[in-house]
């Protein structure tokens, strides 16, 4: 599946997520994975961005390999009770974009407002700049795969 089919729908899944896990590889060859809270998706391209903020190996490993996989969980209790409860997802439970990530660059102040309304009521509260969270560098990310989380035949027709 070709990220521009159904961008929509698998940014609305995306957005569903508390968090999403960033994957990349180690020097070694070994896997990495890294908890991030900031992705922030386009919303007409297959592409985002994230702060980097607490994600010191990840950005070791980006140094020679910049490909990662996100994967992105519908974390909604309610959600997966009835889903559960009915015996199939009704939405896409989960969704993996993989792709490239590009430089580190000083986040815009747009971007910077993104993140505060993506993290809705914290987002009030947050503090950025000296003495408060370092939201200042982004990198953005050019996704050329997207893939559905599939749960057995929770799952069973939602992708054809």
């Amino acid at each position: 599946m070709q990220p521009f089919d159904h961008w929509n729908t698998w940014k609305d899944v995306a957005s569903q997520s508390f968090g999403f896990s960033f994957a990349s590889v180690n020097p070694d060859g070994t896997p990495h994975v890294t908890p991030i809270g900031s992705l922030i998706l386009s919303k007409n391209e297959p592409k985002g961005l994230y702060f980097q903020i607490f994600t010191s190996q990840m950005t070791r490993n980006l140094e020679w390999n910049n490909r990662v996989c996100i994967l992105a969980i519908n974390s909604s209790r309610w959600f997966l009770l009835r889903s559960f409860l009915s015996r199939k997802f009704k939405t896409p439970p989960g969704v993996r974009l993989s792709g490239t990530v590009g430089e580190k660059r000083i986040a815009t102040e747009d971007e910077i407002q993104s993140l505060k309304e993506s993290l809705g009521l914290l987002g009030r509260f947050l503090k950025t700049g000296p003495g408060g969270l370092n939201i200042k560098y982004v990198r953005e990310i050019h996704f050329d795969s997207v893939k559905p989380v599939y749960v057995g035949k929770l799952t069973k027709g939602l992708f054809e």
